[in-house]
């Protein structure tokens, strides 16, 4: 069908060339959604529109009028589903940008219908060549000049396209509003100097508090777009789009926007203006009565889960039992989600619905269920972080373990706990119990802080002769010992090879530091070549402990750096056994080597 459109109250569709909207974009307006003949989230876009007459100083127009051409427009179409454009212009005046004192404003509305195509899921973007340009005064609104987002568009190639201001920082897309998530943070651009404040904005911000996110709105670059968890962007016509690339770079869904779009149906149901005309009363009490009461019947049947295997299931941060009941029945896991709402009331769960993941075997009843997630009875894992392994070994075994949740970089996690480099040597090998979902930083920062209790108790007790200058230095040590032997009685032995050696202004000439400076290198064998590797951490070549550790070290090797014997043994040789023959001289050294390794 063609578009309904009124103008100041009157079916028409031509206006004047004298209008100031159509001469210079002089005017403002409103793209609005209606469902059911409900006009959603009008409030908003009325505030927004009223918001914008007083930033240009364009007449504002009673709410009443407004309704009252939406109604007719629609009564018109006899559409219950539509798209209501409304536009207020300052009026009309004659050639020249001035305008008389008192200049009456026109108002139009046009009715379409809503598109037949399904909004797009899962968006691409790219960033645009044409940007914005910095003007407080018309920073926020919707104006009728939208000649940037036209140039913007004129190269698109993607889905849609990311608009930057002069200094290059993120404002918008070309049609709706830009939100990144990061770290449990809902990142979205401050908009005081361009950019559109879209009615969808400030209810996300609201729903991304109630789920207990923590808010940023604030300068956002293209870099820190790039290491979100999560994008996605919102109009009020497509509403929350995930967006699955920018340019080379591909995101998946962790959830955290499926949860906000679910939160966003709710708001939905409550911020609307009922356009029709008010039915009877009683007629509708008693229809809800009959329908609770089929339902009631109905719903009797759906006592049990739908979990044909085991599984995990993930209860999302501040997630309403509304939230929940959706999601359950997206995932096919229960029959009814009106069922388990009951269930909840009926057994104040409600409110007390605990995040975390959550184990669902078959034969599961919806009400065990709400006990578990009451309850917080979450399902939990233990990690092994073995002695001797080098961080890195660490970060690519907790991120390939699906109980540990979360994408920040090595050199992220690394930041957030404040470890400077080198970084080996610091996180305590241990077996740790997390919960499932937990992320590397939660077991980094656990193991980061058991390494600095076990390292302060022995360096505030430590002897007056040990050579060390700062703890790191016991950390150094102990990891060579760590790699040296795995004969807790011989720990303290090689420690004192090495006080000794140190001592003596002897290269300490251990193997292990030479294999960490090869690195992917190492072959298996050290060959004489290999001793000469030119490294700081080559041991051979440089006297003194190397510049940092080489891998994790057990509480074992970290006492024994604060503890050698104090004996006279300057050599040791591995006896092919575990153990290692010890001497004082080079000539017994070379006896055994003979004895031990050449035999």
């Amino acid at each position: 069908m063609n578009p309904i459109v009124l103008i100041n109250g009157t079916k028409q569709s031509k206006t004047t060339v004298f209008n100031r909207n159509t001469q210079f974009g002089d005017g403002l307006f409103e793209t609005c959604v209606v469902e059911s003949k409900n006009i959603l989230f009008w409030s908003d876009h009325l505030a927004r529109l009223n918001k914008g007459c007083e930033k240009l100083g364009i007449g504002k127009v009673d709410e009443s009028f407004w309704l009252s051409d939406i109604r007719k427009a629609l009564s018109i179409s006899r559409l219950n589903n539509s798209i209501v454009k409304i536009i207020l212009s300052r009026g009309e005046s004659l050639r020249g940008y001035g305008f008389e004192d008192g200049i009456k404003p026109v108002r139009i509305v046009i009715v379409s219908e809503m598109p037949r195509a399904e909004p797009r899921q899962n968006l691409t973007l790219d960033f645009c060549e044409s940007g914005y340009a910095s003007n407080p005064k018309l920073a926020g609104i919707k104006h009728c000049n939208r000649l940037e987002q036209i140039l913007a568009r004129a190269d698109l190639k993607r889905d849609e396209g990311i608009m930057l201001d002069e200094g290059g920082n993120i404002i918008s897309v070309t049609q709706g509003n830009i939100f990144s998530i990061y770290a449990n943070t809902l990142h979205t651009p401050r908009l005081d100097k361009c950019g559109i404040e879209g009615t969808r904005r400030a209810i996300i911000l609201e729903i991304a508090s109630e789920l207990g996110m923590q808010i940023n709105v604030g300068p956002l670059s293209a870099d820190e777009l790039m290491e979100s968890d999560e994008v996605f962007i919102s109009n009020s016509v497509m509403e929350i789009q995930s967006v699955i690339q920018i340019g080379d770079m591909s995101f998946a869904s962790n959830g955290v926007t499926e949860s906000i779009k679910a939160a966003f149906e709710e708001k939905k149901r409550s911020n609307n203006a009922w356009l029709s005309v008010k039915k009877n009363n009683t007629f509708a009490r008693l229809t809800k009565i009959a329908l609770i009461l089929a339902l009631g019947v109905w719903v009797w049947t759906s006592k049990d889960m739908l979990v044909e295997d085991a599984q995990i299931y993930h209860l999302q941060k501040g997630a309403t039992i509304d939230v929940v009941a959706l999601d359950l029945h997206n995932k096919e896991l229960i029959n009814s989600e009106l069922y388990i709402k009951l269930a909840a009331m009926a057994v104040g769960a409600s409110k007390k619905l605990q995040t975390g993941y959550y184990q669902l075997e078959p034969e599961t009843s919806v009400l065990s269920f709400l006990d578990k997630v009451t309850s917080g009875d979450v399902v939990r894992e233990n990690i092994t972080l073995i002695e001797g392994v080098t961080i890195d070994n660490y970060y690519l075994q907790l991120s390939q373990n699906p109980a540990v949740k979360g994408k920040a970089t090595f050199e992220g996690v690394m930041k957030s706990l404040n470890i400077k480099t080198p970084f080996e040597g610091w996180i305590f090998p241990e077996t740790y119990q997390i919960t499932y979902g937990d992320s590397i930083q939660s077991v980094f920062a656990r193991a980061h802080k058991s390494m600095k209790m076990q390292l302060d108790d022995l360096w505030q007790t430590r002897a007056d002769t040990l050579p060390y200058n700062t703890p790191y230095e016991a950390i150094i040590l102990a990891s060579l010992i760590e790699k040296e032997t795995a004969h807790h009685q011989e720990k303290s032995m090689i420690a004192g090879v090495f006080m000794r050696r140190l001592a003596e202004g002897m290269r300490l000439q251990t193997d292990p530091s030479v294999i960490y400076a090869l690195g992917d290198a190492y072959t298996g064998t050290l060959s004489r070549g290999d001793l000469r590797v030119k490294s700081p951490y080559n041991t051979y070549r440089h006297e003194g402990l190397p510049p940092g550790a080489i891998g994790s070290v057990g509480y074992e090797s970290l006492y024994a750096a604060f503890h050698p014997d104090d004996g006279n043994s300057l050599y040791f040789v591995s006896k092919k056994d575990g153990s290692h023959a010890f001497a004082e001289t080079y000539q017994e050294h070379k006896d055994n080597i003979q004895r031990y390794l050449n035999n």
